[in-house]
């Protein structure tokens, strides 16, 4: 009952807390039922926020899933490295509560799941290849290439491995424009 909302991600995912706080703010009350972050859908009624891009739970949400977490639909039991699409299909089949699109107003998304430059240069696969599972799990929604892939303020970040990427975005979003950095005076 402390906490509004509860964020859940891997050791290898990079988040901008200030933008997460912002953006759980404009949510709203965590007394309704909210389940955010990067949705897929891999096919109908598959639906799920990836845990690699990272996903918060309101307060109201959380409750409602530890209320019935044991219960078999929602197989917490089971040992798999899907707890992404486990939780997705627990909230759903027992309390109605699917992902919620956290695209902003010019369809950019907030959080990611994959590093930042990839991202940038991603491309769908040339007529001819096989299907690529990242177009395949936005097919509903499409992706935004180039410039237009990230909102400018982004939440979070996958595949943030080494201790150098970590300090080279930290840099990048936080000293360079301090004075006597790159765009200081």
């Amino acid at each position: 009952d402390e906490f509004d909302f509860f964020f859940i991600g891997g050791d290898d995912l990079f988040v901008l807390p200030q933008n997460l706080r912002e953006y759980l703010w404009v949510l709203g009350d965590p007394e309704e039922d909210w389940f955010v972050g990067r949705r897929f859908k891999p096919r109908p009624g598959g639906e799920f926020n990836s845990g690699g891009a990272g996903y918060a739970l309101s307060r109201s949400t959380l409750r409602k899933f530890l209320s019935q977490m044991e219960e078999e639909r929602c197989k917490a039991t089971q040992h798999t490295a899907m707890e992404d699409v486990m939780i997705a299909r627990c909230l759903e089949n027992m309390h109605g509560i699917t992902y919620h699109d956290t695209r902003d107003d010019e369809n950019r998304e907030r959080f990611h799941p994959f590093a930042p430059g990839l991202h940038y240069v991603w491309h769908p696969p040339k007529e001819g290849q096989p299907a690529d599972w990242y177009e395949q799990y936005n097919k509903e929604w499409g992706v935004l290439l180039g410039k237009d892939c990230c909102a400018p303020d982004s939440v979070s970040f996958h595949y943030i491995k080494k201790p150098a990427m970590v300090r080279h975005i930290s840099s990048l979003l936080y000293q360079c424009g301090k004075k006597g950095n790159l765009r200081g005076q």
